[in-house]
C-alpha cells in the first residue's frame, strides 16, 4: 500500500500551481491538511482566490490561509506574471464560493506541525516566505517537519528569472536560505526537470479545451503563458509545480535523486537568487570536502509519462 503523505501546500497560486493542487486533491497518496499562500506570481488575495477555485473544482474542501504579502526584507524583486494579471489567463474563470480562514498562514503551519510532529510534509510551490517566517517564529517546531518538497532553484540547469536564478528563489532568496539551513530533509525539483517531455504543446492544449472541466480550466489558465512562450519560440506550456507535485503523488515517478549541499546566494548582484549545488562524492579543486549535504535534488524522473498521466487525473 502506498504511503499517505500529510501535506501543507505553500503556494503563490497561478496556473501551474492550480494544476498541482488539482493533482494533489485527486491523489490517493496525499492528504491536503491546508493550503497557505504568499504573494509571488500574483497578489496574496488573488493567490487565495486561485487556490480556492482549483480546490473547489477538484472537489476538495481543504482550508486556505493568507500569509506573507511581501518578501522578508520588504523589498520587492520585480517580475511580471507570465500567467496574466490574475495568474489564471485573464479569462474570468476564478469564482470560488469559499473564503480564506481567519488564522494567519504561519500560525496554521506551526499549529499543524505541533499537532502532528514528524508527520507533516510541506510542499513549497512559490516563494518560501511563509516557511521562513515560521522558522523565525518557532524553529524548534519547524524542525519537526517530516520533509519539505521544493519546486525551486534551476536544478542543474539555467534559471528563468535570470540566467542563473529561478523565479521562486529570486522573489525571496533570504527566505530560501533560511529554509535550506533549517536541517530537515529537503527534496528539490528544479527547472531542469521540467523540460520538453513534460510540456503541454499547443495541440494538446487545444484538445484539453474540449475535455473535462479540469482540463478546460487548466488550458484556459495557461493561455497567457502560451502567448509568452510563443514569444520565445516555444509553442508549449510548462507546469513545473505540477511536475513537483507528481514527485509526491506518484511513488514511481522519481527515478533518481542527487545528494548535495545547496547554498543560496543572497548578496545583491547578477547571481542573486542562484542556488549552487555541491554534489556529494565529487571533489572540487578548491574544496576537497564540502561538508554535510542538506538537499536531495531530483535528477531523473519518468518525464515522458507526465503529460498523459496528468491528463488522466484531470479526466477523472
Amino acid at each position: 500500500m502506498a504511503e499517505i503523505h500529510k501535506i501543507i501546500v505553500d503556494s503563490d497560486t497561478a496556473g501551474d500551481d492550480a494544476a498541482a493542487l488539482i493533482l494533489a486533491a485527486r491523489s490517493k497518496t496525499v492528504e491536503i491538511l491546508g493550503v497557505t499562500v504568499a504573494a509571488g506570481n500574483v497578489s496574496l488575495e488573488q493567490a487565495a482566490l486561485n487556490s480556492m477555485a482549483a480546490l473547489e473544482l477538484a472537489g476538495c474542501d481543504a482550508p486556505v490561509y493568507l500569509g506573507a504579502t511581501a518578501p522578508l526584507s520588504g523589498e520587492e524583486k520585480e517580475c511580471f506574471s507570465v500567467y496574466g494579471k490574475d495568474g489564471m489567463g485573464e479569462a474570468d474563470i476564478v469564482h470560488p464560493k469559499g473564503k480564506p480562514r481567519e488564522k494567519h498562514a504561519v500560525d496554521f503551519i506551526l499549529e499543524t506541525v505541533r499537532a502532528n510532529p514528524g508527520e507533516v510534509e510541506i510542499v513549497a510551490l512559490g516563494p518560501v516566505t511563509n516557511l521562513a517566517l515560521a522558522i523565525q517564529k518557532d524553529r524548534e517546531t519547524m524542525c519537526k517537519v517530516k520533509r519539505i518538497w521544493s519546486m525551486g532553484t534551476a536544478g542543474f540547469g539555467p534559471g528563468n528569472a535570470t540566467p542563473v536564478a529561478e523565479f521562486n528563489v529570486y522573489k525571496d532568496a533570504p527566505a530560501y536560505k533560511i529554509m535550506l539551513e533549517l536541517g530537515v530533509p529537503v527534496t528539490i525539483l528544479g527547472l531542469d526537470m521540467d523540460d520538453e517531455p513534460t510540456w503541454h504543446d499547443e495541440k494538446k492544449l487545444e484538445e484539453m479545451k474540449e475535455g473535462s472541466e479540469a482540463q478546460r480550466f487548466i488550458a484556459t489558465a495557461t493561455r497567457k503563458l502560451l502567448e509568452f512562450k510563443k514569444g520565445n519560440g516555444i509553442a508549449a506550456v510548462d507546469l513545473p509545480d505540477a511536475v513537483a507535485m507528481a514527485c509526491i503523488c506518484w511513488p514511481d515517478f522519481v527515478e533518481e535523486t542527487t545528494q548535495c549541499y545547496g547554498s543560496c546566494i543572497t548578496e545583491p548582484g547578477e547571481t542573486y537568487g542562484m542556488v549552487i549545488f555541491y554534489r556529494e562524492g565529487f571533489t572540487y579543486d578548491s574544496m576537497p570536502k564540502i561538508g554535510k549535504c542538506n538537499v536531495s535534488v531530483v535528477s531523473k524522473a519518468k518525464k515522458s509519462e507526465f503529460v498523459d498521466r496528468l491528463n488522466a487525473v484531470f479526466k477523472s
